[in-house]
C-alpha cells in the first residue's frame, strides 16, 4: 500500500492515473483519479478513472462520511466503527466492464468482456487509530465483499481502499492472490 505523501503519480495520455503503476511484486494495485466528487450529508459519491493501456477504466464510488477509525490503542476492533454497506462500487459504463476484463486478464483468469453489477456494497472498516477528517486526511479503509452470513464461504474477500480526497487520488489494493477469484465473480453481473 502506497503510504508516501510525495508520490508521483504518471498520468496517461487522457490524463488519468496509469491503473497498475504502483502494483508490489505478486500483487495488482489499482490507482484512480477522482472526478466528479459529490458531497452530501450522508456521503461522497464520485466517479474513479484510470487508463490501462490506451483505454479508459473505471467505476463509480460511494463512501459513507464521517469514517471512524475502527482500531483502539490496543489494535483491537472497535464494533462501533464496522460500517455495513460502507462503500459501494457502481458500474458507471462500458469502463467499468473494461476493468474487470483487465482485473481478471492481470489475475490470470479468463479475460473475457464481462459486465460489472450495478452495485455492490462493502462492509468497511478504517484502519486508523484515530479520528480522520476525510477531507484533509488520507483514510485508509479495509473492504470485506460478501461477508455475510448467508454467504458461501469462497464467496468472500477483502481489499484495501485508500481514499484521499485532497488529491484526488484512491489507491484500490489487494489484500490477499487468493482474493481474486471470489472478487471478479463478486463484481461481475449474473447473465439474465
Amino acid at each position: 500500500m502506497n503510504d508516501d505523501e510525495s508520490l508521483e503519480v504518471a498520468l496517461a495520455d487522457d490524463g488519468n492515473p496509469i491503473l497498475d503503476q504502483f502494483g508490489e511484486e505478486g500483487f495488482v494495485d489499482c490507482t484512480f483519479r477522482i472526478v466528479n466528487l459529490v458531497q452530501s450529508e450522508q456521503e461522497y459519491r464520485f466517479r474513479l478513472a484510470a487508463s490501462y493501456e490506451t483505454e479508459s477504466v473505471g467505476f463509480d464510488a460511494v463512501v459513507v462520511r464521517g469514517v471512524r477509525g475502527a482500531l483502539d490503542s490496543n489494535f483491537e476492533l472497535i464494533a462501533d466503527y464496522v460500517y455495513y454497506d460502507g462503500v459501494r462500487f457502481l458500474r458507471s459504463g462500458p469502463e467499468s466492464d473494461r476493468l474487470l476484463a483487465v482485473l481478471a486478464a492481470r489475475y490470470g483468469l479468463s479475460a473475457e468482456e464481462r459486465p460489472m453489477v450495478d452495485s455492490f456494497s462493502f462492509t468497511a472498516v478504517a484502519l486508523h487509530h484515530d479520528d480522520v477528517d476525510m477531507e484533509t486526511e488520507p483514510i485508509t479503509i479495509k473492504l470485506f465483499g460478501n461477508d455475510g452470513e448467508d454467504m458461501p464461504e469462497d464467496d468472500y474477500f477483502e481489499s484495501f481502499f485508500k481514499l484521499d480526497l485532497s488529491s484526488r487520488l484512491v489507491f484500490w489494493n489487494e489484500k490477499d492472490p487468493d482474493f481474486r477469484e471470489p472478487l471478479i465473480r463478486g463484481l461481475t453481473a449474473t447473465r439474465v
